[in-house]
């Protein structure tokens, strides 16, 4: 079960706290990962209630642990000059940017490459539209492959611009995927996929999900440890 954020109050600022049913977890529990993106995780035998209580009873050790969280990346143009490559459905593609006067995008078969067309006037705006719109036909095309290597069905792909999720899946079969995903290498890009596809047997986090993801991606744990680690690195990216 997915649930919506919790808003508090820390240091002058309003952030997100985003809950979490655990069942690796036998109490309670506050983290706070890169980004910085906060999770309160309970057990399934205990309730949202008891956990916004604990998150309450913590909000000063909270306050500390934030105001220590460094600055992350947001330069898109940065990013990519860093780590020139970004992942299209299966294809890892080395990337060029360019300037011109409009953002577009020319992928080349022969070298698996895309050319990043940026508008000098507005670098950041326009490598940020040409990706998203990149993201739109890649993730489609990954969620098709993938959905039908596990043999699930899936009604919808929305590529979105989340802030504190990697992907989410409703009950009527929707995937809600972040854009940012085609940053991330096709281990941990096709991890976040099948996570969510996971979902489309077991609408939870029990036992019988993990053993569902375990099936489909063996080395999920290690994935999800690369996931946490490249957190503060891609999920503010593009942000103004």
């Amino acid at each position: 079960m997915d649930f919506d954020p919790i808003l508090v109050k820390v240091a002058g600022k309003v952030i997100e706290v985003w809950p979490k049913v655990s069942s690796r977890s036998n109490r309670v529990r506050l983290a706070v990962k890169p980004g910085p993106k906060i999770i309160l995780s309970f057990p399934p035998h205990g309730s949202l209630a008891s956990a916004k209580a604990f998150l309450k009873d913590n909000l000063p050790w909270l306050e500390k642990v934030v105001s220590r969280s460094r600055t992350v990346q947001t330069s898109l143009i940065d990013h990519l000059t860093k780590f020139s490559w970004l992942t299209l459905d299966e294809r890892h593609l080395a990337v060029e940017i360019a300037p011109g006067t409009r953002a577009s995008l020319k992928i080349s078969k022969e070298d698996e490459s895309v050319k990043l067309i940026v508008p000098e006037d507005d670098p950041e705006a326009g490598a940020v539209r040409a990706l998203r719109r990149l993201a739109e036909t890649g993730l489609r095309l990954a969620v098709a492959r993938l959905s039908a290597r596990v043999g699930v069905t899936v009604s919808q792909v929305s590529v979105r611009d989340q802030t504190s999720r990697w992907g989410s899946c409703s009950s009527s079969g929707t995937l809600s995927l972040n854009w940012r995903l085609i940053l991330l290498p096709p281990m941990l890009h096709d991890h976040v996929i099948l996570h969510e596809l996971s979902h489309r047997k077991h609408m939870d986090h029990s036992d019988r999900f993990w053993n569902q993801l375990a099936a489909w991606d063996p080395e999920w744990e290690k994935h999800d440890q690369a996931l946490t680690r490249r957190w503060n690195v891609i999920m503010d990216l593009g942000r103004s």
